[in-house]
């Protein structure tokens, strides 16, 4: 699954596995034939597009071989990823250790997700890709047996045997399954943190994401500025004369920010695609608002620091706004740290301005 940058995927698998007390949960029954199988998994996304829960397999699991590499076992961990209305459902396999196994698909019939226990009849068929290697077929042998014992009618077990071949075609494409939502990264696990903050703290989650991508825009916006000002200055005299090739420069700049900034902030850069934990919170703008509002009053000579003060200040109020409008919005509650940071911008704003 990739690099993992300074522990971080190991921080988030140990972070997904210490699931809160109260955390949702629901009771998932699964049906294969005669044998019925029941487990409780905390419950992390329920829209109507994707249901998202996670099971961590405790003491009493036997373990499953699902090929010669790959065992279930306790202490694994398992995130499913469920769309009403379609004959699969996807989980994404964890060691114990925090290893990525692989995926694995069921076909079910289209699941019956009413409270208080969500029904899915497996249709025997599986798909696993394990991480590393080729996707496989799994239990074609079972699924035939079905339709020997008239669980299943030929015409049924056909279609099954589609909707697997179309999986397994469709896993070998590079990269990440295009069959996931686009709330989880290129490694699942590390998507639980932000899928709890989502669930728990929807403002605060649309916020930080909001405030992330605002940061990456800068960023790349940086990037490309520094990019295009050292080829301007390396073949033509934009920065020694006014003309043509100045103009042509700023014009360069101006195109790059309105190309960069839908990008980044609809999510579609690299570094703004996938969630991630907030950096900050509404609190924590307020306390860093409020010292450099202390600071500014500090000043005798503020002319000297307003340079360098109004693009912080501005961006700590910009932050703030955020954090109040998606508070406001998504938690339906008054933000008063957020709006005290705004207000305490905005005077800092005018003191630096009118000195």
């Amino acid at each position: 699954m990739g690099f993992d940058l300074l522990g971080a995927r190991r921080r988030a698998l140990r972070a997904a596995r210490r699931i809160p007390e109260d955390a949702p949960r629901v009771d998932v029954e699964i049906r294969r034939g005669s044998d019925v199988q029941r487990f409780r998994q905390e419950l992390l996304a329920d829209g109507p597009r994707w249901k998202i829960t996670l099971q961590v397999l405790d003491a009493r699991f036997k373990p499953v071989k699902i090929d010669e590499a790959t065992t279930l076992r306790p202490g694994s961990l398992l995130l499913w990823f469920l769309r009403p209305g379609q004959p699969f459902e996807i989980g994404a396999f964890y060691h114990g250790r925090g290893t990525f196994q692989g995926y694995y698909i069921n076909l079910i019939r289209p699941p019956r997700l009413q409270s208080p226990r969500w029904i899915i009849e497996d249709l025997y068929l599986d798909v696993w890709l394990p991480e590393g290697g080729d996707g496989v077929l799994l239990d074609e042998d079972e699924l035939d047996a079905a339709v020997a014992r008239g669980e299943l009618s030929a015409a049924e077990a056909g279609e099954v045997r589609a909707v697997g071949a179309r999986l397994l075609a469709r896993s070998r494409r590079r990269g990440r399954p295009r069959w996931l939502p686009r709330s989880v990264g290129r490694s699942p696990a590390e998507s639980v943190p932000a899928l709890r903050l989502r669930r728990d703290a929807p403002g605060t989650f649309h916020a930080a994401r909001i405030s992330g991508r605002i940061i990456a825009f800068g960023l790349y916006l940086m990037a490309a500025v520094s990019a295009t000002s050292a080829g301007f200055a390396a073949f033509t005299d934009a920065f020694l004369i006014a003309g043509p090739a100045q103009d042509a420069w700023r014009l360069t700049m101006l195109g790059e920010a309105l190309l960069l900034a839908p990008l980044a902030l609809g999510g579609w850069l690299p570094a703004t695609r996938w969630p991630q934990p907030p950096l900050t919170d509404e609190r924590s703008l307020f306390i860093a608002t409020l010292a450099a509002g202390l600071a500014v009053l500090a000043l005798s000579e503020r002319t000297e620091w307003a340079g360098a003060l109004l693009p912080v200040y501005a961006t700590l109020g910009l932050f703030s706004l955020v954090f109040a409008v998606c508070r406001w919005r998504f938690d339906r509650e008054v933000p008063a740290f957020a709006l005290a940071g705004v207000a305490m911008t905005l005077v800092a704003l005018v003191l630096l301005i009118a000195t």
